[in-house]
Formats: C-alpha cells, sequence, structure tokens
C-alpha cells in the first residue's frame, strides 16, 4: 500500500489532535497503515511539530499608522491600475476605436460615391472628312475663321480644308425638318444678296 497523502496526514493529524472534528475523518484501512508504518507517522510527527511551533510564534501588531497607509496605497495602485489599462495607447481603446472606424466609414462611403471624371482623351489628326454637326458649332467656326482669314471655296478645296463633295454628303444626311430650315435660310440669303 502506498504512503499517506499530504491530505490525508492532516486529517490524520485533527484526529489526533481532536481539533472538535468528527471521528473517523481517516479511513479505516489508512489508519492501519499509519500505525505500521514508521515514515508516515514520522511525517506526521514533523507535521505536528511545524503546527505546535507556529503556534508560539507570536505575530507582531503593526504599526498604529499601518492600516491608514495600507488604504492610501491601495486606493494609489487601484488608482495606478486603472489610468495604466493593460498597456495599450489611450487611442488604441475601443473608446477611441470606435470614433475612427466611423470616420473610416464615411471616408469609404464619400470616395465610393463620388463620380470620376475620366481623362481627357487626346485629339487624333486624321485624313477624315469633318463632319457636318461639327460646322454647326457657331464658336469652333468662328475661331476658324478668326484663324484662317477669309478663305474662299476654291482655296479653301485647294489646301484641303473642304473636300469635294462633303456639303452635299452634309445635306443629305440632314433631317427633313433639318432640310426646310436650310432651305428657308438659303433663301433669305438670295434675297438679301439680290437687294
Amino acid at each position: 500500500m502506498t504512503h499517506l497523502t499530504p491530505d490525508e496526514l492532516i486529517d490524520a493529524m485533527a484526529e489526533d489532535a481532536d481539533l472538535g472534528t468528527t471521528e473517523g475523518m481517516l479511513a479505516s484501512d489508512r489508519q492501519a497503515h499509519l500505525a505500521g508504518c514508521e515514515a508516515c507517522r514520522r511525517q506526521l510527527a514533523d507535521l505536528a511539530g511545524v503546527l505546535g511551533e507556529a503556534k508560539q510564534a507570536g505575530i507582531p501588531e503593526p504599526s498604529p499608522m499601518f492600516w491608514p497607509h495600507f488604504s492610501q496605497r491601495v486606493s494609489a495602485a487601484i488608482g495606478g491600475d486603472a489610468g495604466s489599462g493593460n498597456g495599450w495607447p489611450g487611442w488604441l481603446r475601443w473608446q477611441g476605436l470606435v470614433p475612427l472606424g466611423a470616420v473610416a466609414a464615411i471616408i469609404l462611403a464619400l470616395v465610393l460615391s463620388v463620380p470620376r471624371v475620366p481623362a481627357p482623351v487626346a485629339p487624333v489628326a486624321t485624313d477624315a472628312p469633318i463632319a457636318p454637326d461639327a460646322l454647326a458649332s457657331s464658336d469652333s467656326w468662328e475661331t476658324v475663321a478668326d484663324l484662317v482669314g477669309h478663305l474662299d471655296v476654291a482655296t479653301a478645296s485647294a489646301a484641303g480644308v473642304i473636300e469635294p463633295g462633303v456639303s452635299e454628303q452634309a445635306v443629305l444626311e440632314l433631317t427633313a425638318d433639318e432640310q426646310l430650315e436650310l432651305t428657308r435660310l438659303l433663301k433669305e440669303e438670295l434675297t438679301r444678296a439680290k437687294s
């Protein structure tokens, strides 16, 4: 059989000292082992000796200022721990991270909701004829006229500004209403030129 455990030694010492405990705290087979085992009896005697010396030792009374100072030290330690937290900087605590997260969400929503303006595309020079609707813009035509000056049809055709057949093609692409308006404008110019 094995020797007594520390808990069983305490139970055996309580029975021997008659500390007001009930009889039979130690099982009968463990009591039989204690009666026959010299090592367990020696451990029980050593434990009883330590307990006796502890009872003999006096506990000195603290100084009269101990308790007020103790209370102040405890209060200071509690206050110091509350300020230091768990070692995280103040802005990394949840009270600081919630507003930062809200600001980040607002910025993200703004970035995603702002329409993107495409980058301007550089014009590509081509030898294609000028579209009729491009000529209709008076601002661009006036700018060209200011730059070139007075240009007759023969000179423009020779310079390649107006290709043969472009104006006829533009007239064919007009809608019926646009053709009627063109006819009216031409008649007005002809009557003005005759007078």
